[in-house]
């Protein structure tokens, strides 16, 4: 699929990642139409919390036609299970945020582009993001069960969406350089993240970029979920 002139949507569009990619897109000549949370007056731009279905159905009915979806949205979390310093254990209300802001917010949007694409037989891309949380990262019960999620879906959609001639794909970051990540974990995290990591650096938000590039262009990629953490799930 050739990116010039594609309409694209990007969810998270205004976070550190999605509006990097939304700029490269853009770069590349195609149509970036933002979905977020927070206000903004920019062109193409559509506030909407991604967790409510009629909100989502009622953006979506605003777009003429979508070629490509990349789900970027979703939030950085760590809890552990059972705090035996604290005495406390992970709260029910921090799990049910954190799997309706990655998990259901996924499946939302997606199913619904999803439909619209089926119903205008366009030959469409959905690239969802997991993450190397998704094989169970201690303190990350929450985001590793909703990655873990994402993955499953990711393949479910790819089956079932083959025969409409819609491709879906993730991608899976190790721990990529933006303020997402500093803000969730201390420094001598990060710094024990980049000794355990092959290539011993952090990624970049410039690695994702080129992935996401690839998946787009490579028409006989679907159901793949591609590891960019340099060599950490190895």
């Amino acid at each position: 699929m050739d990116i010039k002139g594609k309409n694209i949507i990007v969810t998270g569009g205004l976070g550190s990642l999605g509006a990097s990619v939304a700029d490269a897109l853009t770069a590349k000549g195609a149509n970036v139409i933002i979905l977020d949370r927070i206000e903004n007056s920019a062109d193409n731009y559509y506030k909407v919390n991604l967790t409510d279905s009629d909100e989502v159905e009622t953006v979506l009915q605003s777009i003429d036609s979508i070629d490509i979806l990349i789900n970027c949205a979703g939030e950085i979390y760590s809890e552990p299970v059972v705090n035996a310093m604290k005495g406390s254990v992970h709260s029910i209300e921090s799990w049910n945020r954190i799997i309706d802001n990655n998990l259901n917010s996924t499946f939302i949007i997606g199913s619904r582009v999803a439909y619209k694409m089926v119903k205008s037989r366009t030959k469409g891309l959905i690239i969802n993001f997991s993450s190397i949380s998704a094989d169970g990262n201690m303190g990350q019960a929450a985001y590793s069960a909703a990655k873990a999620g994402i993955e499953a879906l990711t393949k479910v959609f790819s089956k079932e969406l083959g025969m409409f001639k819609i491709r879906t794909c993730a991608i899976a970051p190790g721990f990529i350089e933006t303020p997402s990540t500093q803000n969730s974990l201390s420094e001598s995290m990060l710094e024990h993240w980049k000794k355990a990591t092959p290539l011993r650096r952090l990624g970049t938000t410039d690695d994702i970029i080129k992935t996401i590039f690839y998946i787009i262009e490579t028409d006989y990629l679907s159901g793949a979920v591609i590891n960019i953490d340099g060599g950490l799930s190895i």
